[in-house]
C-alpha cells in the first residue's frame, strides 16, 4: 500500500534539488510544485459557494471525493512512496490535509536565510529579463516610486500574499500553535554541504528504508519555466552545489528584512 509524505518550504531552498535526490531511489516518488492544494480549495470553494450544492447538498458523496482524491491523483504512479512537493503547511491547507490524509502526516519544511533567498530572487533578475518580477518592475508607473530598483523589486517579492511571504506566515503560525515538533525543517545549507547525512535524516523522519544515494547524475525534473521567464527550476544534474552569488544587497534591504530570520530560527 502506498504511503504518502509531503515537502514544501521558502523558494530558492533547494526543493526541486532535494526532489531530484529523492527520486534516485525507486521505491519513491517526489514530486514537482503540486496542484493538489489549489485543486481540493477550489473543491472547497464550489461547495461552499455552488446554487446547486446548496439546493441538493449531496455531503456524502463529497466526502468520498475528498477522501479518495491523493490516492486517485497518484493511482498511475507505481511506487511505495509518494512525496509530494505541496503548499500543505497554511494553516487553511494543513486542516485540510488533516481530515483526508490517507496515512501518517509527515511534512519536511526546507528554509534558508532569507537574505540569500532575495539575492536568489534578485539572481534570476539579473540575467533573465523576461522574469516575470522584472515584467511587474517594468508595468509599474515609475513616476510613483520612492524606492530605487533592486528596493523595489525586493518589496515585490516579500510582498503581503506573495509566496515568500506565505511561507513565513505558516512557519510563524505552526510555532505559535506548537505544531512545529510535528515537522522537519530542513536547512539550505546542510542539504547542499552535507547531503548524505540530511537525506538519511530526512529518512528518519519519514520512517523511510534508507538509500545510497550517488549525490549526482540527477534528472532534470520537468517544469514549464518559460510561463515564469526565468529557469526558477533548474539543478546542476552532475552534482550538488551552492549556487555562486556575487549581487549585494543595499542596506536598506538587509536592515527591513534581515530580522524575518527569526521566524524561521528562532
Amino acid at each position: 500500500m502506498k504511503q504518502y509524505f509531503y515537502f514544501t518550504g521558502l523558494p530558492r531552498s533547494g526543493n526541486t534539488l532535494l526532489s531530484a535526490i529523492l527520486n534516485q531511489n525507486s521505491d519513491i516518488y517526489a514530486t514537482g510544485h503540486s496542484f493538489l492544494p489549489d485543486l481540493f480549495f477550489a473543491i472547497k470553494n464550489a461547495e461552499q459557494n455552488s446554487m446547486v450544492f446548496k439546493n441538493y447538498p449531496c455531503t456524502t458523496n463529497l466526502k468520498n471525493v475528498y477522501k479518495n482524491i491523493i490516492s486517485n491523483y497518484y493511482s498511475h504512479h507505481n511506487f511505495k512512496y509518494i512525496v509530494e512537493r505541496g503548499d500543505w503547511i497554511t494553516p487553511y491547507n494543513y486542516k485540510m490535509l488533516q481530515s483526508i490524509a490517507p496515512n501518517q502526516i509527515k511534512i519536511v519544511i526546507l528554509v534558508r536565510d532569507i537574505l540569500e533567498v532575495i539575492k536568489s530572487y534578485l539572481k534570476l533578475c539579473r540575467d533573465n529579463p523576461n522574469y516575470f518580477y522584472n515584467r511587474i518592475y517594468k508595468s509599474l508607473d515609475h513616476t510613483t516610486l520612492f524606492t530605487n530598483e533592486i528596493e523595489t523589486k525586493v518589496d515585490l517579492m516579500m510582498a503581503k500574499g506573495d509566496y515568500v511571504d506565505m511561507m513565513l506566515y505558516s512557519i510563524h503560525q505552526l510555532k505559535k500553535n506548537n505544531l512545529i515538533k510535528n515537522f522537519l525543517l530542513i536547512d539550505y545549507n546542510d542539504l547542499v554541504n552535507n547531503p548524505k547525512k540530511t537525506i538519511d535524516k530526512i529518512y528518519n523522519y519519514y520512517g523511510i528504508e534508507k538509500h545510497k544515494h550517488t549525490f549526482n547524475n540527477f534528472k532534470q525534473p520537468f517544469y514549464n519555466d518559460s510561463i515564469l521567464g526565468a529557469p526558477m527550476h533548474s539543478i546542476r544534474t552532475k552534482q550538488i552545489k551552492k549556487e555562486s552569488n556575487d549581487i549585494q544587497l543595499p542596506e536598506t534591504v538587509i536592515n527591513k528584512y534581515k530580522h524575518l530570520n527569526k521566524i524561521i530560527y528562532e
